[in-house]
């Protein structure tokens, strides 16, 4: 068995000695990680090449480009494969995600939490977990509590996002059509 050497730092990110473990390795990666020349672990699947679906997938490589981007607000599920109340949500939430579809300022995302790290604030206890992170506030997200229905989401995100929906009403319901003349 060989030792592992890992450190994390204040942000709470995962740093692992790669090199193979001696006196000489150990110090030049403590050295390294005091100067912040070492990248930080993460565990996490591939990023995705489908990026157009309704419902995004986000791993953690590319959590920060999804749910911390500033212009969007950002649901995001963090599932378990093996989950039955995942299961069951999934058709409900890849249903939201396409009514939402034409929305620029919302995301709707999920992770797999036992294939990747989940970054902070977010904790993940138990599945499904859900939150809302407004593009206002990437560092303090809402955890969902509410009804796991489509239209559940619906008016809560009407209500919670930053700016008004453009198909929903701030009540959830759906705006009628404006009729232009020709």
């Amino acid at each position: 068995d060989k030792p592992v050497v890992a450190a994390r730092d204040e942000r709470d990110r995962k740093y692992v000695m790669s090199d193979e473990f001696s006196m000489d390795n150990l110090e030049k990666f403590v050295r390294d990680f005091l100067d912040d020349k070492v990248e930080p672990y993460l565990k996490s699947e591939p990023v995705p090449d489908n990026t157009d679906a309704p419902v995004k997938v986000v791993v953690a490589k590319n959590f920060d480009e999804i749910v911390n981007d500033s212009e969007r607000d950002v649901l995001i599920e963090f599932y378990a494969p093996w989950c039955g109340h995942c299961k069951q949500l999934e058709p409900k939430y890849t249903e939201l995600g396409e009514k939402l579809a034409e929305e620029s300022g919302i995301t709707i995302a999920k992770m797999d939490a036992t294939a990747n790290d989940v970054a902070k604030p977010y904790e993940v206890s138990g599945f499904p977990t859900i939150y809302f992170a407004p593009k206002g506030s990437k560092n303090s997200p809402k955890r969902y509590s509410g009804g796991r229905e489509v239209d559940d989401f619906l008016k809560y995100l009407a209500k919670e996002a930053t700016n008004e929906l453009s198909g929903f009403d701030r009540d959830g319901k759906k705006k009628k059509k404006k009729k232009t003349e020709l």
